[in-house]
């Protein structure tokens, strides 16, 4: 392996892992924000955002393995 791919298979780890911490950390923050007046909008916003970021990552993780198993 050269250098470029190496380093091109560390960016790409780095950054499926960043996403995950990011939603996670993204949606940590509004449930606290959520949790200061819990009212049925802002129970809907975290729902929604919630199932949709990690839904995205779910989609690119599973596209990641199929790609993988291509190669």
């Amino acid at each position: 392996m050269d250098a470029i791919t190496l380093i091109r298979l560390a960016v790409t780890v780095v950054s499926e892992r960043l996403m995950t911490i990011l939603a996670l950390g993204l949606s940590f923050g509004l449930a606290c924000w959520v949790m200061r007046d819990p009212i049925v909008e802002r129970i809907a916003c975290l729902f929604i955002f919630t199932v949709y970021s990690y839904l995205l990552l779910i989609v690119k993780d599973a596209k990641h393995e199929s790609k993988q198993k291509t190669e």
